[in-house]
């Protein structure tokens, strides 16, 4: 049988009247950390970054998320996020917004349909 709970006492607690804005960075790192249960070297080798870089985005992101969730606040995401898509025909390369929807995408030049979206590129030594 457990034991009962002790009782404890809490301050007052503090309401946030305004808006907490996450970028997509710390997002995505809430997603792989907290969701997908990725460690940070993990998650940093898929996001491109080094691990300290993935701590200091992924403790913000919490802070911000103890916020809205303790405080009350409204939640905004700010930042443009596309993705890079290939044609496989022609090689031509553009940008499309990570929104929209890709069930059909064809290409702005020549409109193939098939298509490959472009790998990222990891920093290496200051060179790309």
């Amino acid at each position: 049988m457990p034991r009962r709970r002790c009782r404890r006492f809490f301050s007052e607690f503090p309401a946030f009247p305004g808006v907490v804005e996450f970028t997509p960075e710390e997002l995505e790192a809430l997603r792989l950390a907290d969701i997908e249960g990725l460690t940070q070297v993990e998650a940093a080798e898929k996001m491109g970054i080094s691990q300290p870089t993935f701590h200091r985005i992924l403790k913000e992101a919490r802070r911000k998320a103890s916020m809205a969730i303790v405080g009350g606040a409204t939640v905004n995401v700010y930042g443009d996020v596309f993705r890079v898509f290939v044609c496989s025909e022609c090689g031509y390369s553009w940008k499309a917004p990570f929104s929209a929807e890709f069930d059909r995408v064809e290409c702005p030049k020549c409109g193939n349909v098939l298509f490959f979206e472009f790998p990222r590129r990891r920093r290496r030594r200051g060179r790309w």
